[in-house]
């Protein structure tokens, strides 16, 4: 094991996630982790949370941590669905893992919708306008559901203005790294 990814709050903060070395991924940052944790507030707890290109978990993790009552995390590696569900036993709790392209994982018949999805897809990925159309357009969303994309500072790697349910509310950034955020309306708030 080269390093560890550590939970920053909630029933599992403190625990670590090892890295073993040859998973070649890059986690993100604590700072931008806590970041989208900070801003979706208390929206996690009781929600259904989809973790897409998740790595190590430590964003399902995380989302477990603080209060989410279902947890799906996809990864197209076996080696990273594997160590997430070997840290899932290790830490006792319940985190579905699909071992499947995002993109294909996003046009499932998905059972319920979900309320938060976070997607980090690799910094040289060709696909970021893709990702998010077919967020917008397959996946069920709950009313007032957010959505994060991972991407590098410099630059949009997508247009915002496409989105028919998505509505583009903010670009956050953490040195290197920029998460955009976007919600679909309250019930309340959609059109008739």
């Amino acid at each position: 094991m080269r390093a560890s990814v550590r939970l920053s709050a909630g029933t599992l903060r403190g625990r670590k996630i090892s890295i073993p070395t040859d998973l070649d991924i890059r986690p993100t940052s604590d700072k931008a982790r806590q970041a989208f944790f900070n801003i979706i507030g208390p929206r996690i707890e009781g929600s259904r949370f989809l973790d897409l290109f998740a790595g190590t978990g430590a964003f399902a993790f995380e989302a477990v941590s603080r209060g989410a009552a279902a947890v799906v995390a996809v990864d197209r590696s076996p080696k990273s669905t594997r160590l997430i569900e070997a840290t899932a036993a290790q830490m006792q709790v319940s985190v579905e893992t699909l071992t499947a392209d995002a993109l294909e994982a996003l046009e499932r018949n998905w059972p319920v919708p979900f309320d938060v999805v976070y997607a980090d897809p690799p910094y040289d990925y060709v696909g970021y306008q893709e990702l998010v159309d077919t967020i917008d357009t397959f996946l069920p969303l709950a009313p007032g559901a957010t959505v994060g994309v991972e991407h590098r500072s410099i630059g949009m790697p997508f247009r915002t203005d496409s989105c028919q349910r998505l509505i583009f509310r903010r670009d956050s950034r953490y040195g290197n790294v920029a998460i955009s955020i976007f919600d679909t309306p309250d019930d309340d708030n959609a059109s008739d």
